[in-house]
């Protein structure tokens, strides 16, 4: 009985090892992202600290010299916050391309998966055809053997 040979398997092995490329480019698409995202509610919350201390400033008196610098910090912040949100959303659709990429390679590597099972389970159903007709005949053997 021979053994089992995919005669794709090469190929097989070439799809599993770029899909294990591009998952690894999606995790790498999703730790940028996740550190954009802890950027940017770092920056939030110096915005909001901010604000916090701006209002604080407001009810002292004589506070016009640090009201203009206040007021031009937040200035500066709020430019901050926008170009952060802009970098992350702009990782988002990274991740996006990223994910994209890897559903791709996975399908064409489940395609000669089933492919392979598919021809595994002829080969089977083929030995275990052979197997019952050598079985057959060792049967009709030993019965013509009685019958002798």
């Amino acid at each position: 009985m021979k053994k089992f040979q995919f005669r794709l398997q090469r190929v097989l092995k070439l799809r599993e090892a770029n899909e294990k490329l591009k998952l690894g480019e999606l995790g790498r698409e999703q730790q940028r992202l996740m550190d954009e995202q802890t950027r940017l509610e770092l920056f939030q919350g110096e915005k909001e600290l901010q604000i916090r201390e701006t209002r604080a400033v407001r009810e002292q008196p004589f506070s016009v010299w640090a009201q203009g610098i206040n007021h031009r910090y937040l200035q500066r912040i709020g430019r901050v916050v926008e170009y952060q949100q802009t970098r992350v959303n702009e990782q988002k659709s990274a991740v996006e391309e990223a994910r994209v990429t890897y559903t791709e390679a996975r399908r064409e590597t489940r395609v000669l998966e089933m492919l392979r099972d598919k021809k595994k389970e002829e080969w089977t159903r083929e030995v275990l055809s052979e197997e019952a007709k050598e079985l057959d005949e060792v049967g009709s053997r030993r019965f013509a053997e009685d019958i002798k």
